[in-house]
């Protein structure tokens, strides 16, 4: 029987990333290494997470400089986690394969006879198809040289790092795509799961999005892309956007912003349809969700999003520009659309998929390469009979 555990790089609370490390643990009943859980964060009961450098990141003194601009943004707090996951647990030498969700947690430097299977959900992004944006937001010359040279560091140790991987997975063909361009390594696509109770329970007459209240989610390109339509539009979650989408919301009655909405299969199951802007989004589990509800998908035309709409059968696309949003709901026609078809697009991210997917993958890494225990025996005995033989022929002592 193959052991196998879980590394994640942090948990700074529970998102996708988070998320999927639970489900997987779940999945091949494995424990969730990782460096450290903030404060706040609820595990589930049924899920072991180990926590190997906690005090460090949750204590003083260090606890102030590590946790500004956290959850990726912070270099000093990015740069000691990939540090302390070189090593990272003891524990984690004893097993057979260690599966590694997230960018960071590649930097385990694992023993000879482990197999790796790497999930990243993503090559960091900032390093790669979003270098030049980033970049950009930076003006002052001497900033943007020390930020070039910061990313050329970080580029080269994440490519040294693809060393220690056995086998890439990814979330999405967008990501597998991007694992190619970026690493020349090959992926296997395995959808994160869509859980939770989606359905359809008819038209009340709105659209709906929702997702963190974040630049990157345009939100606010959707709220402008309504505002004066005679079709309702329903905004949920929360974010640091929430308060000037608001304020914007105020100004037509056809907009409304409900912030976090706990049950939110509900709010979606009673929809006309969903809306979704991201920017470049790596996999959209806000477009799965909504297809296994039956729901028709107004997507963007970028990023992972473009692969779930299907024009015409799951959904419309439409250009990231107001202009294209309003003309897509104009000409959008809810009954040019068959909920059991949209849901049977979405059977690709069902659970038992998902599981199946994975076990496969951790299977089949664990099966290369790897002979019994006996035959390691008689490999060690051909090397010090080739050995013996050496030293009596004198080559080795020439």
């Amino acid at each position: 029987m193959t052991d196998v555990a879980i590394l994640h790089d942090r948990f700074p609370g529970i998102g996708g990333g988070e998320e999927f490390a639970i489900e997987a643990a779940r999945v091949l009943d494995a424990p969730i290494y990782t460096t450290y859980v903030a404060v706040g964060t609820e595990i589930p009961d049924d899920v072991d997470v180990i926590p190997f450098q906690q005090a460090k990141y949750t204590s003083l003194p260090w606890r102030p400089f590590l946790e500004w601009k956290n959850e990726g943004m912070n270099p000093l707090e990015t740069l000691n986690v990939a540090l302390d996951l070189t090593d990272a647990h003891p524990d984690l030498a004893e097993y057979d394969v260690v599966l590694e969700s997230a960018p960071l947690s590649k930097y385990y430097v694992p023993e000879v006879d482990q197999r790796i299977v790497h999930y990243p959900h993503s090559p960091p992004r900032w390093l790669y198809d979003l270098y030049r944006d980033r970049l950009s937001s930076f003006e002052l010359p001497f900033v943007e040289i020390g930020l070039k040279a910061y990313a050329k560091a970080w580029r080269a140790l994440d490519k040294e790092a693809n060393d220690y991987v056995d086998r890439f997975v990814a979330n999405s063909e967008l990501v597998r795509d991007r694992i190619r361009r970026f690493y020349d390594r090959d992926a296997t696509v395995v959808y994160p799961p869509v859980t939770g109770d989606w359905r359809n329970d008819g038209d009340e007459g709105y659209f709906v999005t929702w997702s963190r209240l974040a630049p990157e989610k345009r939100i606010d390109m959707i709220a402008k892309a309504f505002a004066g339509l005679d079709e309702r539009l329903v905004i949920a979650g929360d974010g640091k956007q929430r308060e000037r989408l608001e304020e914007f919301a105020s100004n037509y009655d056809n907009i409304e912003v409900r912030g976090y909405v706990e049950d939110i299969e509900s709010l979606v199951a009673r929809a006309t349809a969903v809306v979704y802007a991201p920017k470049q989004e790596d996999f959209g589990l806000v477009g799965a969700e909504a297809m296994m509800a039956g729901k028709p998908l107004l997507g963007v035309n970028e990023g992972f999003t473009r692969y779930q709409v299907r024009e015409g059968r799951t959904g419309l696309c439409f250009e990231p520009t107001v202009a294209s949003i309003r003309e897509t709901v104009r000409r959008f026609d809810p009954d040019d659309f068959d909920a059991g078809e949209i849901r049977e697009e979405a059977r690709r991210y069902e659970y038992d998929r998902f599981a199946a997917g994975l076990r496969e993958v951790v299977a089949e890494t664990a099966a290369v390469d790897a002979p019994p225990e006996r035959d390691r025996e008689t490999d060690r005995a051909d090397d010090a009979r080739g050995f013996g033989q050496q030293r009596a022929e004198g080559v080795l002592d020439q």
